[in-house]
C-alpha cells in the first residue's frame, strides 16, 4: 500500500518538506502578534520561491501588521544594502527580518540581520549567483 500512494503521488512527499509545518492562516484572516511570530520563524526558514502556495499570503499578512504595528518599528537605510540593487525581493525578508528579532526582545544588531539575510538568500535558489554574492560581499564593506 505504502508503495502505492508514493508511486501515485511523489510530489505529496515533495510538497511536505517544502511547506511542512507552515502556520495555519489567522483566524478570521487577522494576524496576531503570536501569529506573526510564529508565521515569520517559518517563512524565514525557507527561500524565497519556496512554498509558492502560502508564501505571498503569509508575506502579505506579516508585513501588513508588521507596518500597522505600535509595538515594531522598521526602518532601513536603503543606501547601506546595495544588494536591493541587485535583487529587490529581499527587502521583504529584510523587514520581517528586523521585525522577528524586535518581536523576540533583541536589540537590533546589524551584522546579526545582515548575516541572517545573508543565509535567507542562500537558501533562495531562484536568486542565490555569484553577482549577489558579490553585493553582499559590497554591503559587508559598507557596514
Amino acid at each position: 500500500m505504502m508503495f502505492l500512494v508514493t508511486s501515485i503521488s511523489p510530489w505529496w512527499c515533495f510538497a511536505c518538506m517544502i511547506c511542512g509545518g507552515a502556520p495555519d492562516w489567522p483566524e478570521d484572516g487577522v494576524a496576531t502578534k503570536s501569529w506573526v511570530v510564529e508565521a515569520l520563524e517559518w517563512r524565514l526558514e525557507r527561500g524565497v520561491e519556496d512554498c509558492e502556495d502560502y508564501m505571498p499570503a503569509i508575506d502579505a499578512w506579516t508585513l501588513e501588521w508588521i507596518a500597522n504595528s505600535s509595538e515594531v518599528r522598521v526602518e532601513i537605510d536603503t543606501e547601506k544594502w546595495p544588494v536591493f540593487t541587485h535583487e529587490p525581493l529581499l527587502q521583504g525578508p529584510l523587514i520581517q527580518i528586523i521585525a522577528l528579532e524586535s518581536l523576540n526582545g533583541k536589540a537590533f544588531n546589524e551584522n546579526k540581520v545582515f548575516r541572517k539575510l545573508k543565509n535567507f538568500a542562500r537558501k533562495s535558489d531562484g536568486i542565490w549567483n555569484d553577482a549577489l554574492k558579490q553585493k553582499f560581499q559590497e554591503t559587508k564593506d559598507i557596514q
